[in-house]
């Protein structure tokens, strides 16, 4: 066997390796130094490729593959800067917990340091931000132990990003292909947590007392139902985010609103916090998690410390898991939370009935109609900034839909990309998404429509950073109008709609209700993008007409 297909043979075996593990769908974009890995992956009859040119795009369209589907991806590329792309994808894996694989080709060891063309130092490139990094060994006669190794760490608990540096050689193309490999059923993985993690009676804390869940994160399917049940034992209501929206009959909706209105949190304040998953969006709530002190224990399967350092007792383990192993028996009286249910009802009402008060189109309403109008089984993902606050503010609860985002960093890199990654899972996928993140990876609108995948794009264009409008540069003494437009605002003047008309996408300007209502809520066949002008300092005032018309309708039902 030659030097070129024993290269060739291990690319093979490692692709098998991957397979082996559940690892589906690989992203690739173009290159000449990871040609014996794409002919590898190419030829493994279990996994799906997708082309897409941009190796940014490539790994956020792994990672929303992975987030929705909840199995690991893979991205490859070249060489070189192509490598760097990915960082931030890998970031966001990270902090999110999504089993994420980079794969990256590299010139051969001997080239390394010498500045041979498209060579740069790929050794722990992304640092801290990947669980492990395999600098691989081609010369090795078997890779597939290698790819199930690399597998099992993505999906290790908790998951994360893995980077595989691949050092490859001239020739890049052999003279005979490798043997396609022996296929296997994929194998199927239950998280494992060692005893030690599953402490004795971990909630018995909880019991007697006025406990309140909040509850943040992607989670397990599993996870309401078990949430529900400890609520239920507990006589405790649930404050959740969007992401893992919990429908039982203890749930606070707009829990968002509620926490905004002076003094309520600490009115009614209970006797401890059970914190399940990473810190909530609500920025009323987690402030007040943080200056209250408040007994709070938090049960997060996470590396990441507490960053409100405001716990008690903390519990690296999947909540699910932890719930459904530990549900307290001995709850307060009701008192508590028919409360918390008397003051959600006021709040509900008061939202719905303000907001359709509002001029359309306005941001809330679009965030709120939206939810309400997809079909069942659909996932929404939701770009960080304002989408992801007026969702958890303003929308009703769904236990038959998913919401997806990106909020293991906050990012508003990569959203397009990844609900294109989500969309190929199969599921049909609704994007909200602000214009300055849209414009961030309007570059991937292209793959989008050539790909047909069931992607519908719902951009709010308000012509900047709509977020800060609400934050102090925009009221600051010391920040002109001007200054503030310049670096903050960032105006524009431009139309997704166009942008995406001009890669061949279906699109349309919609500024009716009943028309909006009815374009998010028909079936999603293939690429569309839905486009709705808002203002910015209109938007200002009707969050803050809202929460004014909240906090008096709570104060007129306390008296």
């Amino acid at each position: 066997m030659t030097s070129s297909e024993q290269q060739a043979q291990y690319c093979r075996d490692l692709a098998a390796g991957f397979a082996d593990y559940g690892l589906s769908t690989v992203f690739i974009s173009p290159g000449s130094r990871n040609t014996p890995m794409t002919l590898a992956l190419a030829a493994e009859q279990r996994i799906k490729i997708v082309s897409i040119r941009d190796e940014r795009s490539a790994s956020f369209a792994a990672l929303g593959f992975a987030k929705a589907s909840g199995q690991p991806a893979a991205a490859l590329c070249t060489s070189g800067s192509a490598a760097a792309h990915y960082l931030p994808a890998m970031i966001e894996a990270n902090h999110a917990h999504v089993p994420l694989v980079v794969l990256t080709a590299d010139r051969p060891k001997r080239l390394r340091g010498t500045g041979a063309p498209q060579t740069i130092d790929q050794q722990n490139l992304y640092g801290s931000h990947a669980l492990s990094f395999y600098d691989l060994n081609l010369d090795s006669r078997d890779g597939r132990p290698d790819g199930q190794m690399i597998a099992e760490r993505a999906l290790s608990s908790p998951n994360g990003g893995v980077h595989v540096n691949l050092p490859l050689d001239d020739p890049l193309i052999p003279t005979l292909l490798p043997h396609r490999a022996n296929g296997e059923e994929p194998m199927e993985f239950l998280d494992d947590y060692p005893a030690g993690l599953l402490v004795d009676d971990p909630l018995g804390s909880l019991n007697g007392r006025n406990v309140l869940i909040v509850a943040s994160g992607k989670q397990h399917d599993e996870f309401g139902d078990a949430v529900v049940k400890v609520s239920s034992a507990l006589n405790a209501p649930i404050l959740s985010d969007a992401q893992c929206w919990i429908t039982g009959p203890n749930t606070i909706s707009h829990h968002d609103a509620l926490a905004s209105v002076d003094g309520l949190l600490e009115h009614h304040r209970p006797d401890i916090v059970l914190r399940l998953g990473p810190l909530p969006t609500s920025k009323a709530l987690w402030s007040w998690l943080e200056r209250s002190g408040v007994d709070q224990i938090l049960i997060n399967n996470s590396l990441l410390t507490d960053p409100l350092d405001s716990a008690s007792s903390v519990h690296t383990v999947d909540p699910t898991v932890m719930l459904e192993k530990n549900v307290p028996d001995a709850g307060t009286d009701r008192s508590y939370l028919d409360t918390w249910l008397s003051l959600s009802h006021v709040c509900s009402d008061t939202i719905g009935s303000e907001i359709a008060r509002l001029p359309f189109p306005n941001e809330p309403a679009i965030a709120r109609s939206l939810i309400k109008a997809v079909g069942t089984g659909s996932i929404v993902y939701v770009a960080s900034s304002m989408p992801i606050r007026d969702v958890d503010s303003f929308a009703s609860a769904r236990s038959d839909m998913t919401v997806l985002s990106n909020r293991g960093v906050n990012g508003i890199d990569g959203l397009i990309s990844s609900a294109l990654g989500a969309a190929l899972t199969g599921s049909p996928v609704t994007l909200l998404i602000g214009d300055i993140a849209a414009l961030h990876d309007a570059s991937v609108l292209a793959e989008v429509q050539q790909l047909g995948a069931p992607l519908r794009i719902v951009v709010i264009n308000n012509d900047g950073g709509g977020i800060f409008s609400f934050q102090p540069q925009a009221t600051s003494d010391v920040i002109s109008t001007d200054t503030f437009e310049t670096h903050w605002g960032t105006p524009h003047g431009l139309s997704l709609a166009r942008i995406a008309a001009a890669v061949g996408m279906s699109t349309r300007v919609v500024d009716r209700l009943d028309d909006y209502r009815h374009a998010v809520s028909a079936r999603v066949d293939g690429p569309e993008l839905i486009e709705l002008f808002t203002d910015r300092a209109n938007n200002v005032r009707h969050h803050n007409d809202i929460s004014a018309a909240v906090a008096a309708a709570v104060s007129a039902s306390s008296a």
